[in-house]
């Protein structure tokens, strides 16, 4: 994908994170300058269409991502991933410190306020869950199916944890993101990032369940100042 397309998809991506509305090519233009005409902006995300990245909804609409979109962009994001520990004594210090000495309750419900998401984590065979409130908040839904299965995956969280933890023979380098299905959750409405940590000999999965037009960039910044502090130690 050369640069500009690069640039317009990024963009679009995440004026429907903010919004959750379908983007227009005269919205980007208006916002961004890509050094293009409207109409050029416009054959872009046709492009981009018939690539997979974005679908239109209906023929007159804007674009929404597509799963392949999501990817696209959170491999951009992770790339560009930068963190400080200033950034964490300052903002997010107690949070650290629960994490750090095994205060999994009080981290797993700070963490998700911080997220406005649903936050898991495992230590052991503990499974503390919180933010399904959050979650509902965010998320855009059609149907009671939709609806259902992402209550059975809540109810399903703490044995998705358990295996997914067994069949881990060590700690991931990086935090993992599912668009869609994950190794803890089968709705394809939602996206998860997973990670752990080893810390005093005790493996900590941690995972925060969201929309898909969750926002992966403080997400993910979230994730590596946790692994810094944690590495740090």
């Amino acid at each position: 994908m050369d640069v500009r397309s690069k640039a317009i998809l990024e963009a679009a991506i995440k004026e429907y994170i903010k919004s959750g509305q379908p983007v227009s090519s005269k919205e980007l233009s208006e916002k961004y300058d890509f050094g293009l005409k409207w109409a050029s902006v416009r054959r872009e995300l046709g492009k981009l269409t018939k690539e997979g990245y974005l679908d239109q909804l209906h023929t007159s609409g804007g674009r929404v991502p597509t799963d392949k979109g999501y990817q696209f962009f959170i491999g951009n994001t992770l790339d560009n991933v930068a963190t400080s520990r200033r950034v964490i004594n300052e903002r997010y210090g107690g949070m650290a410190n629960n994490l750090l000495t095994g205060e999994l309750k009080n981290f797993v419900e700070d963490f998700s306020e911080e997220t406005k998401a649903l936050g898991v984590g495992r230590k052991g065979q503990q499974v503390y869950k919180s933010g399904l409130d959050e979650l509902f908040d965010q998320i855009d839904l059609d149907t009671k199916t939709e609806l259902s299965e992402i209550v059975r995956d809540f109810e399903l969280l703490d044995k998705r944890m358990e295996d997914f933890a067994s069949k881990m023979l060590k700690s991931l380098s990086a935090p993992e993101v599912f668009v869609g299905k994950s190794p803890i959750t089968s709705s394809r409405n939602l996206s998860v990032i997973l990670d752990t940590y080893d810390i005093d000999g005790n493996k900590i999965l941690i995972a925060v369940v969201g929309p898909k037009r969750m926002d992966y960039d403080k997400n993910l910044r979230l994730f590596k100042l946790f692994r810094d502090y944690v590495d740090e130690e």
